[in-house]
């Protein structure tokens, strides 16, 4: 890994655990970096060097701060693919690629990443390095990122067999549109009066655009099983916001006859009335809808996690998202 590539992966994986909460700094050793959290330290090796990989992960490292000592876990990244390290967390491209991309969602939605670090074990050297440095609360392993979403009620066992297939099932959180829209005026013609009052709300697939009914309700904040696939978002706010104004003065619009006498003569007269779209709010969120994709040969089926319902269009249009 040469030096500017190795400078931009630190510089990623710094925002990595910014992302999560944790205070990062730098230490006395410039190829290493800290991460503190919640009385948690952990030092950060981004190298492909066999003798830097080797020394650090030998190592044992104690972090004094505040006048606590804390026993520092570490972390190595590496684009080696021989290198194996033993007392070390080891990520590779893999673990760089989806963290970074959890780590990106997580910013854009104003969330805390969740890291999956493992459990700690104890240290099995006798040497000590002392540094002076700074690592999330103790993470759950089982979890994934806190995202505003329908339940997951359907377990994998159940939906294999509501798809009635034996083989591989993943369970992937499709973004939709949450809105709440609300209308207000009137238009007075010819002593009649039209109002536009009406409020109404639903939810629109962010991917293919199609609408389901939702109770906000059911929707619940809070971490996801781990290794679930968050899809990200493909329609804009301002574009789905764009479609809900045009659909609600089309729903809202009237044509209203009127009649009225000029000499001898009867007239009718008809005329469009349109709600004035300063008078039409709408909020939007982003909530997620699990889905099962289950694979069975060369049949896929997809169950509503939520509701338990086999999918008859793809919630994605059936393309796959890296």
């Amino acid at each position: 890994m040469v030096s500017g590539n190795r400078e931009k992966a630190r510089n990623v994986l710094k925002r990595i655990f910014e992302a999560a909460s944790y205070r990062v700094g730098e230490v006395d050793d410039p190829q290493i970096f800290s991460a503190v959290k919640d009385g948690t330290a952990l030092l950060v090796l981004c190298s492909d060097d066999p003798e830097a990989i080797r020394r650090f992960d030998s190592m044992d490292y104690h972090l004094h701060a505040g006048g606590d000592e804390m026993v520092c876990r570490k972390l190595l990244f590496t684009l080696d693919p021989t290198v194996q390290a033993e007392d070390s967390i080891q990520w590779g491209a893999d673990e760089f690629v989806l963290y970074a991309g959890r780590a990106a969602l997580a910013e854009v939605l104003g969330q805390t990443l969740i890291l999956d670090l493992g459990e700690p074990v104890p240290p099995l050297r006798n040497e000590v390095v002392e540094v002076a440095g700074v690592a999330v609360d103790d993470d759950e392993p089982d979890m994934g990122p806190e995202l505003p979403h329908l339940p997951l009620q359907v377990s994998e066992k159940r939906a294999h067999g509501i798809a009635g297939l034996h083989g591989s099932a993943k369970c992937r959180f499709i973004p939709y549109w949450s809105y709440h829209y609300t209308s207000t005026g009137e238009r007075e013609v010819k002593d009649r009066v039209v109002s536009f009052d009406s409020e109404g709300s639903g939810a629109i697939n962010a991917i293919n655009g199609i609408k389901m009914e939702l109770d906000p309700d059911t929707i619940e904040q809070g971490a996801v099983p781990f290794g679930s696939e968050i899809v990200p978002a493909r329609l804009v706010q301002d574009d789905v916001e764009d479609q809900i104004v045009r659909e609600v003065i089309e729903k809202l619009t009237q044509r209203v006859r009127f009649r009225y006498e000029k000499g001898d003569a009867i007239f009718y007269e008809e005329k469009t009335l349109k709600p004035d779209r300063n008078n039409i709010r709408v909020a939007l969120d982003i909530i997620y809808v699990p889905v099962w994709q289950v694979r069975g040969g060369s049949r896929i089926v997809e169950v509503n996690g939520f509701t338990g319902e086999v999918l008859s269009i793809p919630m994605d249009e059936g393309v796959e998202l890296l």
